[in-house]
């Protein structure tokens, strides 16, 4: 994958990050780029989801890009 690719990628991705979680500002994405971990522990102090439930919504936007996000799945079942 090209890192123009890459790019294009990670910012459909953070859009559908913010859709999900509109009030993450840029920093906060830019902040977590490429640390699925981090971040997903953020998201889970910072609103009180579960880190199943993070890992889920994830997933599914992962999918919806057809798995080639740059965070990929962890599929929690």
């Amino acid at each position: 994958m090209t890192r123009a690719t890459a790019d294009a990628r990670w910012k459909t991705l953070r859009g559908r990050i913010k859709q999900t979680w509109s009030e993450l500002s840029d920093a906060d994405l830019d902040r977590f780029e490429g640390q699925r971990d981090r971040f997903v522990g953020h998201i889970q102090e910072r609103f009180g989801w579960s880190r199943v439930d993070v890992e889920r919504r994830l997933d599914e936007i992962d999918r919806a890009e057809g798995a080639l996000s740059n965070w990929g799945g962890t599929t929690i079942h």
